[in-house]
């Protein structure tokens, strides 16, 4: 089995990269841990707001154009600055993140939910978490105006319809064991298909995107410390590290 592009994870940014590779032509593989019911990672636990840089409502139109008059009469939606996204990035993951990825996400954010919407994902503004009523409009607080219809759920639900519709292949019941490398390269993954067979798959590139390791209760003692083995852990019980420890296994 040969692919152009394996994928491990099945979520908001796994299905993303599908679709991104799938709209270009490649043969693409989504590789998910869970059973179908269970698919969409985290993204499917979310309430599915996204932070999108936004200079009024000209710009929320683009990935929100079904906003009706009475809303943009009745809603002051203000507007969402690079500067505000990039200190709000800085506050929440206390400056440890790599500046140069932080303003490729920040500049992208706009066109990146368009290229979305275009594929069928639809947005609304979220009035019911994020905004609240100053003499009789709405006004948003947070940087947070719009969110995926439907939630998290709605939004995976979306992504797939998107990425069958443009062939992507998706094996459930799939867990990714190991990166097969050939002269320096990744040229495959060994992976658990759902009878246990260990199974290798050929690609020409492979994208994790399968989370973290919360759901790995050794994993959570050994890297954040005594007693988190014990915590209580919300979300999809399927991401154990096995990501992190494929990339580390070939010295990531």
């Amino acid at each position: 089995m040969s692919y152009d592009v394996i994928i491990v994870g099945a979520g908001n940014a796994a299905l993303c990269s599908a679709i991104a590779a799938a709209e270009v032509g490649a043969r693409v593989l989504v590789m998910e841990a869970a059973p179908e019911s269970e698919r969409g990672g985290n993204s499917a636990y979310t309430a599915g707001a996204m932070r999108v840089v936004y200079d009024g409502i000209n710009d929320l139109k683009k990935i929100i154009p079904d906003l009706s008059e009475s809303e943009i009469k009745s809603t002051d939606f203000g507007n969402y600055s690079y500067d505000d996204y990039f200190d709000d990035m800085a506050r929440v993951t206390e400056f440890r993140a790599d500046p140069e990825l932080v303003d490729i996400l920040i500049r992208s954010s706009l066109d990146t939910l368009s290229w979305m919407q275009r594929h069928g994902i639809r947005f609304q503004p979220s009035y019911g978490r994020q905004a609240f009523k100053v003499n009789d409009r709405f006004k948003f607080w947070g940087g947070l105006a719009v969110e995926a219809w439907g939630g998290g759920p709605g939004l995976v639900e979306s992504l797939y319809r998107a990425a069958k519709t443009l062939g992507v292949e998706i094996q459930y019941n799939t867990r990714a064991r190991e990166l097969i490398t050939k002269s320096g390269s990744i040229s495959g993954i060994r992976a658990t298909i759902k009878n246990g067979d260990l199974v290798n798959f050929e690609t020409r590139a492979v994208i994790l995107a399968s989370g973290g390791f919360e759901s790995n209760a050794a994993m959570r003692a050994q890297y954040l410390g005594p007693g988190w083995d014990l915590a209580k852990v919300r979300g999809t019980r399927h991401n154990m590290g096995d990501g992190i420890n494929m990339a580390l296994a070939i010295g990531a």
